[in-house]
């Protein structure tokens, strides 16, 4: 069993949804529409994300705080790709049996703290006792930020220019005492800036590492492909750090690690270079390749353009649930 093949099933069964779903299953958010009162529409959108010890994070070696942070901030990137504003927030807790009251309150603490410093109220949840890892699931509502429209995966265009936001790779290496698949901003302001000032054609954000999740866009968009740009890519320190245990380059650290929880989009050239700027709120906003239709068949989604302008075939290197 691979995570892409159940997705693609759940994606089979979109077309017999009701038609108050306005976002089906297949983008970084679902949504339903609703009448409040006879007022006219209303649109509430709704991402749910697991965080589950020895998956995600390792609880033996990371502070509850932590813990409680990323269970909501990785649910509030999702927020962040589509251009929303967060609401708030329900989590469901399955605890170890031997978890202890003491760190019990400590985690629910620190997921209340992270989900209001991001003015995403947690209002509610379950909590369930078990044999196992601790597993949160957190749910969040959102709201489309008046006038803007979500920003949806779907909508890149033969032509379009492809950029990313912050650096890239090494998520899992601490560096500074900060270690970004814990510690990571979810992009929410940048992104309803970006949706603002240029409107980018489509959005994803990158938890699987864009070797995985650029494919996604480019699926959901139509026949196209990326073509990368190695020398344009903001490679992170981390990733640095990374390639030298490795012995990888640095830019498959950056293609792959995962966990990266930046913004990935298309842009028309034309609003590109009228209204993108180099940076937001200090975040850099770099363009990195271009999107075009797929000559044929065969040719594969992810194309790179190495640093003597060769242009070679890029296989899937990020993450992605696989099982028995």
């Amino acid at each position: 069993m691979r995570e892409s093949s159940l997705l693609l099933h759940v994606y089979g069964q979109n077309a017999a949804l009701p038609a108050r779903v306005s976002l089906p299953p297949g983008d970084d958010m679902g949504a339903v529409r609703f009448d409040p009162g006879g007022g006219g529409d209303a649109e509430v959108l709704v991402a749910v994300d697991q965080l589950a010890d020895g998956v995600h994070v390792d609880v033996a070696h990371t502070s509850l705080s932590q813990v409680g942070r990323k269970a909501v901030t990785r649910n509030l990137s999702d927020v962040a790709a589509m251009a929303a504003v967060p609401l708030a927030a329900v989590v469901a807790a399955c605890l170890p049996r031997d978890f202890g009251q003491s760190r019990a309150e400590a985690l629910f603490d620190s997921l209340r703290r992270a989900a209001a410093a991001f003015d995403c109220p947690l209002i509610g949840g379950d909590i369930a006792m078990w044999d196992h890892p601790l597993l949160l699931s957190v749910t969040v509502l959102a709201r489309p930020e008046p006038g803007i429209a979500p920003v949806k995966r779907s909508g890149a265009a033969e032509g379009d220019l492809l950029y990313v936001t912050g650096r890239l790779g090494g998520s899992l290496i601490e560096l500074h005492g900060y270690t970004h698949h814990l510690d990571f901003e979810p992009r929410l302001h940048v992104a309803r800036r970006l949706a603002a000032v240029c409107r980018p054609s489509a959005m994803i954000d990158l938890s699987d590492g864009m070797a995985a999740d650029l494919p996604r866009l480019l699926a959901a968009s139509g026949d196209l492909v990326a073509q990368v740009e190695l020398a344009q890519l903001p490679i992170s320190e981390a990733a640095q750090v990374a390639a030298a245990g490795s012995g990888r380059p640095p830019w498959q650290h950056a293609m792959g690690d995962g966990e990266d929880y930046e913004l990935l989009f298309t842009v028309d050239p034309a609003q590109a270079r009228r209204h993108l700027p180099e940076s937001i709120e200090g975040v850099p906003v770099t363009r990195i390749g271009r999107v075009r239709k797929r000559l044929n068949p065969d040719e594969p989604p992810l194309l790179l353009m190495d640093e003597e302008g060769q242009v070679h075939p890029l296989d899937s290197t990020g993450w992605e649930h696989a099982g028995t």
